[in-house]
Order: structure tokens, then C-alpha cells, then sequence
């Protein structure tokens, strides 16, 4: 297959053979508890299978867990496909017409690791593990990965594999193994070469963790040599990608997607997890997709927005296609040790607290909420015109025909709606995303959580909103009536982003020091003033782009969504209303329902 990313209506949209595809698919960390018949029978056909170079676990920092059985060159004379090629011979028996991606975890292996003890961090959870700035790990690392991709490509399936999703460092999401930057005496080299080559500084030291997190009590880094670290840190893990899908395109010929989990600055924005260099890849002419599940943010509960972890708008603007892993919790949920009994301790990914409250592990406790978490979930990426794969993540926690009968259904509506095309809805107002701005601040400090805190509120000021990077703002901002900064220190591109609205006479909001997390009340009171249309009263979340409007109701009761203009409106689920033109929807709603909504400009207009 050949596959590309087209620009169909201002819309990143996947083509495979020529032919645009609804990029909509299912994933599972358990294999031998998948739900592929199901999700092939509601008419999904792109798959993504996990497949490994090393049995060392993922998540080294926290845990130790992985999800692999196998690690392809644990012996490296002998390579073992397997875990990848078992699956992808059962979902092609029951799917010939399945279009397989690779997800392809690029960790070093057990003996690389103890012959290249240079190379490697120690982790709590890990051992040794590879610096995703080491030069031996971009240089080894590429070649298993082009065995890995050349020995697929020779085999009877190849005809199958649509695309590659590389992966690497913590939690297969490119954080560092230590999630601490790779700090350690063997970084000592890399970094003072790279504080030479950039800033011309000889014999740049090491910061020492103290240096890096601060005393507790001060919230701004004044260490100029600890701010190079963050800087560092993160650049070197996207060099190092982009190393890794250089190879990856040359080995396909440059006629296959790539694509990477990456760019998480509008949640984790620890300095030191790595993630925030995506403006660097964002130019890439090797990576086509970026890939981040639903923010966990307040474990995932009914009644908010689960807002994007990365700034969907600027990858779009890019050219690249924003892939959302929907991890969505079910009641079908079980915990991991229920999901392979005798394989993990207890204490790894507990569905209850210590004092019985529910976690991030825990889902909804009926099917009917359920469902009302995946539409939810739906609704937000088709108002944003995501790709979406659903990812099971234990295995099983989608087998229910009511769950099944809407993710069948979600199927068919991006089918008929792709390429999408023209909509009558638009944002108003642009959310700022300022990945540099982290390097001010010490890492692991309240404050830094700042923005990520402010960005829930956004999700139920009754109104759609569009996330762009600041380095981007001379070429979005005239489309918008108001701008939000959150970041309480902006970078020196975030400063020239403010002054650029003062020059463009464009109202914005925007956090500090003093003032930290933006609040619901002001930033309706600040939209109100700057003419911005707002949907609903109330903490209702709203959906609205990309030729839909949907809503997510927070409490229980009559819902009155006013539309910017009169709109023929055609309910997709939700909502028992009949077809209509109309500027205002009204509908009663039970706590917790979503309804959607498409609209579009009257034929008669």
C-alpha cells in the first residue's frame, strides 16, 4: 500500500492507494484478549499492532510494566517477529482487506544495554535503559529499526501494512527512561557538546538534581545552566526521533505514513520528560501523524471536556494529521491483574486508592455511562477533525453490542464524511499553546501545572476553541476576536505573541505569577467583552467545529445551545429531535448524556 497525508479542505486527511480513509481504528496492549472480530465486523479496517525490540519494560520510571511477551532481538542472531506476526495473521484471516500499522517500539535490548553502559541511565523501575540523546542509541537503534521494517516488508503480509508508528523512551511516549532528563554522569558529554555547538560555552557542567527541581519554594529557574538542561533535554529526544523516522522513510521509499506520539505541552509539561520539542518536528518532512491519548487530567470523569494533550490546530496547520489514542475506560474495565492473572504485582495500576477512591484505572460503573464516554470522547475529536483509534487497552473493555453498536456507528459517520469538507463552524478564539516556557520554571513545581489546570477550564466555557503554537501566531491570529495565554511566564516568543495582539488590537487574557490559573468566571467574562459567540450558559461542555456541534451535559436538565446563526440542523445521536433550521437547539438532557449535532448553511440560502 502507499499511503500519504493531502490537505482536503483545510483538513489533514489520510490516503491510502489514492483514496481518502476514514482514519478511525483499534488498537490492544493484551493481544490474546483483542477484540478484532467485533471491531472488523462494525466495519473498522485499520489496525495498529504492538510489536517490540526489547523485553526490557517501558515504563522503567514508575512501575516496570510491559505489555510484551517478546522482545524481537533479545537475541540478536535470531531475531523473534512473532508477537507482531501472530497477530497480524489472525486479524488478516478474518480481514484480508485489514490495513495494518506497526507500532513499533524502538527500546534497546537487554545486551546492547549492558555492552553500551555509556549509552544508558539508570531508571528506577528498568535498569539500565538508553538516553534518547545518545548518538550509539540514535546510530544502533536505527539499524534494529531498519531490520525490524526491512524483514516486514519481505514478508507475505507487506501487501497489508498501511503505515509505522515509531515509539520510544517512557511509556513507548518518547519521555526520558528516567523521566529526569537522562541525568547522569554519562550525559556529561552530550550535553557539553551541545551547549558548545549552540551557545559557544566550553566545558558546560552537568546541573545537579537540586539545581534542576529547585528548593520547593522558589518557582522561577534563574540557573542559566540548568535552563540549557531543559533545553537540551528535550532537543535531543527530537533529534533523535527525527533520526529514527529519516531511516524509516528511506527504508519504504517515502511512500508509507509515519507517524509518533509526541508534543504534550498543553498537559505534561515537566521540562524533563522530553516532549516538549515538537516545533522542531512539526517542520519534519519524515514524521506525517502525531499520536496522544485524552488528557487524564481529574481522572477522566464524566462532566468535562477530556481536552488534547498536544496543540491539535498546530499540527494541523503543519500539514500533519493529529491522531488521538481514545484509551477510553469502560465497566467492562477490569484491572490489569484481572487481565493476566499472576503477571503483575498489586501494586502496579490500581483501580482504587489506598482510601477506596476510584483512579484513572477505574471506568464508568454502568454500560449506559459507558457509552456516554465514548461518545463523548467522539464528539470532541470529529468537532476537531482528529483521527481517532480506539485503544482496548487490557483487552475486552469494548465487548458489549450497546458499545458496539455506537462505535459501529462512529465508524459510519467519518466514513460518510470522508474528506470532510467546508464547515459553517469556526473558532473564535485561540488557545496559546508556549512550549518553551517551561524552561523557567523548576521542574516538578505546583505552578508548572499551571496551564494544564487552566486548560480544563476552557473546556466548559460554552464555546469552541482552536490550540496553536505561539511560533505560529504571526499566520493565525488575524482569524481570531480574542486570544488566551496561559502560561504565568511566557517564553520570549510567547512576549512577542502578546505584543503582536496589542499590534493587531486583538483582546487577550493572560496568566502570571501573581495569578496562575485562569478561572471559568473570567474567562467568560473576558469572551463576553470581546464579542466571542458563546453556545450555552452554564458548565456544559460544547463541541463545535468541522460541521458538527455537540454537547456534554454536566448537570441534568434543559439545554438551550444557541448557534452563531441559523443553521440547518440534523441530529447524528443524542437527541430524538426532528431535522430543522433553526439558530437555537433545545433538548432536555440526564446528567452525563452527549448528544451531536451536524449542521450546515440552509440550501436555500
Amino acid at each position: 500500500m502507499k499511503s500519504c497525508i493531502k490537505i482536503e479542505n483545510g483538513n489533514p486527511t489520510l490516503y491510502v492507494d489514492g483514496a481518502p480513509v476514514p482514519a478511525i481504528a483499534y488498537t490492544t496492549y493484551f493481544q490474546e484478549r483483542n477484540r478484532y472480530e467485533d471491531f472488523i465486523n462494525a466495519g473498522y479496517r485499520i489496525f495498529f499492532v504492538n510489536v517490540s525490540l526489547t523485553a526490557k519494560p517501558f515504563n522503567s520510571a514508575r512501575t516496570g510494566f510491559t505489555s510484551f511477551n517478546v522482545g524481537a532481538f533479545e537475541d540478536p542472531d535470531n531475531p523473534d517477529y512473532s508477537e507482531l506476526e501472530d497477530y497480524v495473521h489472525e486479524i488478516l484471516a478474518k480481514c484480508p482487506d485489514a490495513m495494518i500499522v506497526p507500532r513499533i517500539y524502538v527500546g534497546m535490548p537487554s545486551w546492547w544495554c549492558d555492552s553500551h553502559p555509556e549509552e544508558t541511565v539508570l531508571t528506577p523501575k528498568g535498569g539500565n535503559k538508553e538516553m534518547l540523546f545518545s548518538e550509539g542509541y540514535r546510530r544502533d537503534g536505527a539499524e534494529l529499526l531498519a531490520r525490524m521494517v526491512r524483514h516486514i516488508r519481505k514478508a507475505p503480509y507487506a501487501p497489508s501494512v498501511m503505515g509505522w508508528q515509531i515509539c520510544g523512551g517512557q511509556t513507548q511516549e518518547w519521555f526520558h527512561p528516567d523521566h529526569f532528563g537522562s541525568l547522569c554522569p554519562a550525559a556529561e558529554k552530550y550535553f557539553r557538546a551541545w551547549v558548545k555547538e549552540k551557545y559557544g560555552i566550553d566545558n558546560a557542567v552537568l546541573p545537579t538534581r537540586e539545581e534542576l527541581k529547585g528548593d520547593g519554594e522558589k518557582i522561577v529557574c534563574e540557573d542559566e545552566n540548568a535552563k540549557r538542561y531543559y533545553e537540551f533535554c528535550n532537543d535531543g529526544v527530537a533529534k533523535t526521533m527525527n533520526h529514527f523516522a529519516k531511516r524509516l522513510k528511506e527504508e519504504t521509499n517515502f511512500e508509507q505514513v509515519v507517524g509518533t506520539f509526541y508534543g504534550y505541552c498543553m498537559d505534561f509539561v515537566c521540562p524533563l520528560s522530553g516532549s516538549q520539542g515538537l516545533r522542531f518536528l512539526l517542520d519534519s518532512p519524515y514524521f506525517d501523524y502525531f499520536c496522544a491519548p485524552s488528557s487524564y487530567k481529574k481522572t477522566r470523569r464524566l462532566g468535562i471536556d477530556w481536552k488534547d494533550q498536544f496543540p491539535v490546530d498546530a499540527i494541523k496547520h503543519h500539514g500533519k494529521l493529529p491522531f488521538v489514542e481514545c484509551d477510553i475506560r469502560t465497566y467492562l474495565t477490569t484491572s490489569i491483574q484481572d487481565a493476566r492473572p499472576g503477571r503483575y504485582p498489586e501494586d502496579i495500576y490500581a483501580q482504587k486508592s489506598t482510601e477506596g477512591a476510584p483512579t484513572l484505572w477505574e471506568g464508568p460503573p454502568t454500560p449506559e455511562l459507558s457509552r456516554e464516554a465514548l461518545r463523548k470522547s467522539f464528539c470532541h475529536q470529529i468537532a476537531r477533525s482528529s483521527a481517532i483509534w480506539w485503544f482496548d487497552m487490557w483487552g475486552g473493555w469494548y465487548n458489549d453490542p450497546l458499545l458496539m453498536a455506537d462505535l459501529e456507528n462512529m465508524r459510519k459517520i467519518y466514513l460518510q464524511n470522508c474528506p470532510f469538507g467546508p464547515s459553517v463552524v469556526g473558532s473564535e478564539v485561540v488557545f496559546f499553546a508556549d512550549e518553551r516556557a517551561y524552561e523557567h520554571f523548576h521542574a516538578g513545581i505546583p505552578a508548572s501545572g499551571s496551564f494544564a489546570r487552566s486548560h480544563i477550564e476552557m473546556g466548559r466555557i460554552g464555546a469552541p476553541y482552536d490550540v496553536h503554537m505561539v511560533e505560529d501566531a504571526a499566520d493565525v491570529l488575524p482569524k481570531y476576536k480574542a486570544a488566551i495565554f496561559a502560561s504565568p511566564l511566557p517564553s520570549e516568543m510567547g512576549k512577542k505573541t502578546v505584543e503582536l495582539c496589542r499590534k493587531l488590537n486583538i483582546p487577550f487574557l493572560q496568566a502570571d505569577l501573581e495569578h496562575c490559573i485562569l478561572k471559568y468566571d473570567e474567562i467568560r467574562a473576558f469572551l463576553e467583552g470581546a464579542g466571542v459567540h458563546l453556545y450555552v450558559e452554564g458548565k456544559d461542555v460544547i463541541y463545535a467545529g468541522n460541521g458538527y456541534v455537540g454537547i456534554h451535559a454536566a448537570t441534568e436538565g434543559e439545554k438551550v445551545i444557541k448557534l452563531p446563526a441559523r443553521w440547518k440542523v440534523t441530529p447524528v445521536f443524542g437527541s430524538t429531535l426532528s431535522e430543522c433550521v433553526t439558530d437555537q437547539i433545545t433538548l432536555h438532557l440526564d446528567q452525563f448524556e452527549t448528544a451531536l449535532f451536524a449542521v450546515s448553511a440552509p440550501e436555500n440560502k
